[in-house]
C-alpha cells in the first residue's frame, strides 16, 4: 500500500500538544482515503490520544481538502480547589446604620454585636476537591495541581464534628473573629427596662437592653452596649461602642461615656463623650465631645444649643435655629489639649533629671562598696533610692503613653473643618483650634475652615 504521507496527508500538532490537525490533499484519480489507513498514519505522527474518528470520516465523506481540521484533542487537567470555610455569621460587623429613602437614619439597622444561638452551625469546612490529571494528544500525562487543606478553626465557645466539616456553637452569645480566631462569649441580655426592678447594671462584656434605662439608673460595661428603648436621667458607660436606638431624654442629669463610637437617635439635655465618633440625628442643648468626628447628617440632622466638640471635624445638616439660640461648635485641637501635652512633656523631662540624680546616688553606694569592701545592698538609703527610681520610671512610662495618645489626637486634628449641608443660623459660635467666628446672619451650605486670617466660610454650592 502506498504511504499516505506520499499522497499529501499532513498532521500538525499544536504548540501546547493539546490539539492535532489533519490536512488532506485531493487524491489522484481512482484513489481515495480510508478511515483505517488515516488513523494508522496519524498514530505514526505521535498522535495517539483523543483521536476523533468521526471528524476524520466526515473529511473523507465530504471531500474536505486543503484545510486544517481538528481531529484529536487532549484532556486538560482539572486542578483541585483548595479547602475552604463557609462562615455562617458576619465577621465584619461595621456598626453603621442604613439611610432610609427619605434621608433619615435607621438606628434599628445598627449592629455592633453579631449573635449566635447554642447549637447553631457557625462554619462549614469544604475539603480540597479531587485533582484530575490530563493527557495531551501524544499520550503524555499532564499533572493537575493538588488542593491544599486548611488548618482547623481555632478559638473558644464552639466545637467541631468528628468528620471536621461542621463547627457548632457551644453557647448563645456574641461571636467575633479576630486574627483568624473565632470567639463566642456570653452577652448579658435584659428583656425589659433597667430601673428599680433590676437595679444598676455592671457587667464585664457586652450588654443588650431590650427596654429602656429609667431615671436614676446606671449601666456600666467593659464591652459594647445596645439599648432599644428611651434612656432617661441616667448614667451610661461602655468600654466599646454604644447604640441608643430610641434616643436620650437627659434632663440635664444624664452622662454617656464610650471607649468606642456612639450612635443615637437623639440627645436632649445630656453630656456625651466618645473616644470614637458620635453619630446622632439631632442634639438639643447637649454637651458632646468626640475624639474623632461628629456626624449629624440625617434628614433632621441638627445641633440646637449646647456645645459640640470633635477633633477631626464635623458634618452637620443644620446648626442652631431661627430663634438664634447660642450654639457652640468646635473642631481641631483645643488650647486645653495643647497645654496638657506641654505639661506632660515637661513632666517627662523633669523626671528624666530626677532619674539622673538617683543614678548618680546609686553609683556612690557602689563606689563605697568597692573602696571599703562592705555590703551596701541592705542600706535603707540605697533601698529608698531604688524605690524612688522605680516609681519615677513608672511615672515616665505613664506620661509617655499619654503623650503618644495626645500627639496622635493632635495629628488627627490637623486640617479639621465643619461642613454644614443646609443652614447655620445667626448666634452660632464656630471655633477651629483656638480661632473663633460668631455667625452674624443665616448662612446656607457652607464649610468652615481655618486660614491664616482666622476661621473663614467657604460656600459648598
Amino acid at each position: 500500500m502506498e504511504d499516505i504521507s506520499m499522497r499529501g496527508a499532513v498532521v500538525r500538532i499544536s504548540q501546547d500538544s493539546m490539539e492535532a490537525y489533519l490536512t488532506l490533499q485531493p487524491p489522484e484519480a481512482g484513489e481515495g482515503y480510508t478511515l483505517s489507513e488515516l488513523v494508522r498514519y496519524i498514530r505514526t505522527q505521535r498522535v495517539t490520544n483523543g483521536i476523533d474518528e468521526a471528524a476524520i470520516q466526515e473529511m473523507i465523506d465530504g471531500g474536505v481538502y486543503m484545510r486544517d481540521v481538528c481531529i484529536a484533542k487532549g484532556q486538560p487537567p482539572v486542578n483541585a480547589e483548595n479547602g475552604r470555610y463557609e462562615l455562617h455569621f458576619n465577621p465584619d460587623v461595621d456598626g453603621k446604620p442604613k439611610v432610609k429613602e427619605d434621608g433619615s437614619i435607621d438606628y434599628w439597622s445598627i449592629r455592633t454585636v453579631e449573635m449566635v444561638k447554642e447549637g447553631q452551625t457557625i462554619a462549614t469546612y469544604y475539603p480540597p476537591t479531587e485533582a484530575v490529571n490530563g493527557m495531551n494528544v501524544s499520550g503524555k500525562p499532564i499533572l493537575a495541581v493538588r488542593g491544599k487543606p486548611l488548618q482547623p478553626l481555632r478559638g473558644k465557645g464552639f466545637h467541631c464534628t468528628e468528620d471536621g466539616s461542621t463547627y457548632i456553637a457551644d453557647l448563645s452569645g456574641k461571636i467575633e473573629m479576630s486574627n483568624g480566631k473565632i470567639r463566642i462569649s456570653a452577652v448579658y441580655e435584659i428583656p425589659g427596662d433597667v430601673g428599680i426592678g433590676t437595679g444598676n447594671v455592671e457587667y464585664h462584656g457586652d450588654v443588650i437592653i431590650h427596654g429602656g434605662i429609667k431615671p436614676g439608673a446606671k449601666v456600666s460595661t467593659s464591652g459594647s452596649l445596645t439599648v432599644d428603648g428611651i434612656c432617661e436621667n441616667c448614667v451610661i458607660e461602655a468600654g466599646k461602642d454604644i447604640v441608643l436606638r430610641s434616643g436620650v431624654l437627659g434632663g440635664n442629669k444624664t452622662s454617656i461615656r464610650a471607649g468606642g463610637n456612639i450612635h443615637a437617635k437623639f440627645f436632649e439635655y445630656c453630656k456625651v463623650k466618645a473616644d470614637g465618633f458620635i453619630e446622632v440625628t439631632y442634639a438639643l442643648d447637649s454637651h458632646m465631645i468626640s475624639f474623632d468626628h461628629i456626624y449629624v447628617t440625617g434628614k433632621k440632622g441638627s445641633i440646637i444649643g449646647g456645645y459640640a466638640y470633635a477633633i477631626s471635624g464635623m458634618d452637620v445638616n443644620v446648626i442652631g435655629n431661627s430663634t438664634e439660640v447660642k450654639t457652640q461648635v468646635h473642631v481641631g485641637v483645643s488650647a486645653q489639649m495643647r497645654q496638657e501635652l506641654s505639661d506632660l512633656q515637661k513632666s517627662i523631662e523633669e523626671n528624666g533629671e530626677v532619674i539622673k540624680k538617683i543614678t548618680t546616688g546609686l553609683k556612690q553606694f557602689e563606689l563605697v562598696a568597692a573602696q571599703k569592701g562592705i555590703d551596701v545592698s541592705k542600706d535603707p538609703r540605697r533601698t529608698e533610692l531604688l524605690r524612688a527610681k522605680m516609681k519615677t520610671q513608672a511615672d515616665i512610662a505613664e506620661s509617655q503613653k499619654a503623650v503618644d495618645r495626645l500627639e496622635e489626637l493632635v495629628k488627627r486634628g490637623e486640617n479639621a473643618k465643619i461642613s454644614v449641608v443646609r443652614k447655620v443660623y445667626s448666634g452660632c459660635v464656630v471655633t477651629i483650634d483656638q480661632q473663633t467666628l460668631t455667625v452674624k446672619e443665616l448662612q446656607e451650605s457652607v464649610c468652615f475652615q481655618k486660614k491664616k486670617e482666622g476661621v473663614v466660610m467657604i460656600s459648598l454650592k
